[in-house]
């Protein structure tokens, strides 16, 4: 599966996920979206309906910093094929345990894992260390994801939000 990455270059280069992605040959850059472009502010959740979209054009990340990102920005950047991944917690230092704070290289990994490319999902694993963690605290949820059309994964998702958060996500 191909992975693309858009760089804004707005975060710390040694703490960049897709940059490792790119340096490893895992990712390719590129300045326009291809195939499902994932956004965390999309209204969309990426389920089995978009493995052939990304089977024709691959996945491509925004990378971007959380700290200078926000709704706005990824308002400008809402493509066609803009999907959200569902309700899961990242693995990665910086954000440990934080939902839906992802690092690039956890969204890619999930976004694979959820259409069924677990092998390549797989290879992504070797770069951080701390990727185990990130499936360790997902494994479950991932299992669950993996291969459910939107509305079973909304609706797993609104029942996950309700029993750990205590509030339900629209």
């Amino acid at each position: 599966m191909k992975v693309f990455v858009i760089e804004f270059h707005d975060d710390d280069p040694k703490k960049c996920t897709s940059r490792k992605m790119l340096r490893f040959k895992k990712a390719i850059s590129t300045n326009r979206p291809k195939g499902i472009v994932l956004n965390p502010y999309a209204k969309e959740i990426i389920s089995k309906n978009d493995i052939n979209n990304a089977i024709k054009g691959g996945i491509t990340i925004i990378d971007s910093s959380w700290n200078k990102s926000d709704n706005n920005f990824y308002e400008k950047h809402m493509f066609r094929n803009s999907r959200r991944l569902p309700f899961l917690l990242a693995g990665n230092p910086v954000n440990y345990a934080k939902p839906m704070m992802l690092s690039s290289i956890e969204a890619v990994f999930a976004a694979l894992y959820i259409l069924g490319f677990k092998d390549d999902a797989a290879e992504l694993l070797a770069l951080y260390k701390w990727m185990e963690t990130f499936v360790s605290l997902n494994s479950e949820l991932l299992d669950t994801y993996s291969g459910k059309d939107e509305n079973d994964i909304r609706e797993v998702e609104r029942e996950v939000i309700e029993r750990i958060m205590g509030e339900p996500r629209q």
